[in-house]
């Protein structure tokens, strides 16, 4: 072979090496572990939140590419205190703001300081179950600190019974409850349940500021009811929700908790929004049976514990102001 073709068959072997390397450093480069990389350096780079020192950091992919990244942000008063995700989400909410295609999620990975990943905590499960840039099937993926350990899962698998009303505005609650035959509970606790938070939600006013009113009534083992109604604030972060504002009369009773519901006016029951999930799994009540209706108007009830997939353990040592 001559000399000018050992050159050109070389050259296009290099050519092609080349191309092979880059292909592949573009695969690693959009994969699980380059994202996860990606979130556990900014991670390492971070000093940690002023109550619980616990770094978490949240990077959310972009179907056809791009990505925006968050972390938590802690305040005094702790539910002031703003997650990983929804700071990322927040970022995302003018990314999709200037983009003239759609936007939509394709991963949320997270990184925190725990020894073993960490699923998103009920509210920020709650916020992106109900983003119009996500889906249920959207993907999660966390990870340890070094990505030793990782878990993947769905938005769907996180939230189990999600409200029917998750993915609808404002309108659209009100005209999804009022196209269905809602089913009732047939009767016992739950029945009990469901007419005492209907009629607690009579009592929840301010329809100017959001045109939907809850109630939540639980029934106790001796037979007793507490109910509450939502009281909405203008900024509605600070809307108390009616299941939290019956942890006292469940936590403080001697008879125990056996069935909750949270009804709105138009006789939907959900299962409890993020924060009374919480109250009933980590307070020990996931025992009590809540009453729920399905995205067909089907009536239903599981144990509250079903409604909050445990995350894996963690240390508590990693979990503490210091």
């Amino acid at each position: 072979m001559s000399t000018q073709r050992l050159r050109v068959a070389a050259a296009a072997a290099a050519g092609a090496a080349a191309t092979y390397a880059l292909a592949r450093f573009l695969r690693w480069y959009d994969s699980d572990d380059a994202w996860l990389a990606l979130a556990d350096r900014i991670r390492a780079s971070l000093p940690p939140p002023s109550q619980s020192s616990f770094r978490v950091v949240a990077v959310v992919t972009l179907v056809g590419g791009g990505h925006v990244v968050g972390t938590n942000i802690e305040a005094h008063t702790l539910r002031n205190s703003v997650c990983a995700e929804r700071t990322a989400f927040g970022a995302l909410q003018l990314v999709a703001a200037r983009s003239r295609a759609p936007t939509e999620v394709a991963c949320v990975y997270i990184v925190c300081d725990a020894s073993r990943p960490i699923t998103p905590g009920l509210l920020c499960r709650e916020f992106m179950y109900s983003s119009p840039f996500c889906e249920p099937a959207t993907r999660v993926v966390t990870a340890s600190p070094g990505l030793r350990l990782r878990i993947e899962t769905s938005l769907a698998e996180l939230l189990p019974r999600a409200s029917p009303y998750a993915r609808l505005n404002a309108r659209e609650q009100k005209e999804w409850a009022l196209s269905r035959t809602l089913e009732v509970p047939t009767g016992g606790p739950a029945r009990r349940a469901y007419d005492a938070a209907l009629g607690a939600a009579k009592g929840d006013g301010r329809d100017d500021l959001h045109p939907v009113r809850y109630g939540a009534a639980v029934v106790f083992g001796d037979g007793s009811v507490a109910t509450a109604r939502q009281f909405k604030a203008l900024e509605y972060g600070c809307t108390l929700d009616p299941v939290g504002q019956l942890a006292t009369a469940v936590a403080d009773r001697d008879a125990a908790p056996v069935a909750l519901a949270l009804v709105d006016q138009l006789g939907v029951a959900h299962a409890p929004f993020a924060a009374g999930r919480a109250f009933l799994c980590e307070h020990g009540h996931g025992s009590v049976e809540v009453v729920f209706h399905d995205d067909r108007g089907g009536i239903g009830t599981c144990p509250a514990s079903d409604l909050a997939p445990a995350p894996p353990e963690f240390e508590a040592a990693d979990f503490v102001a210091k």
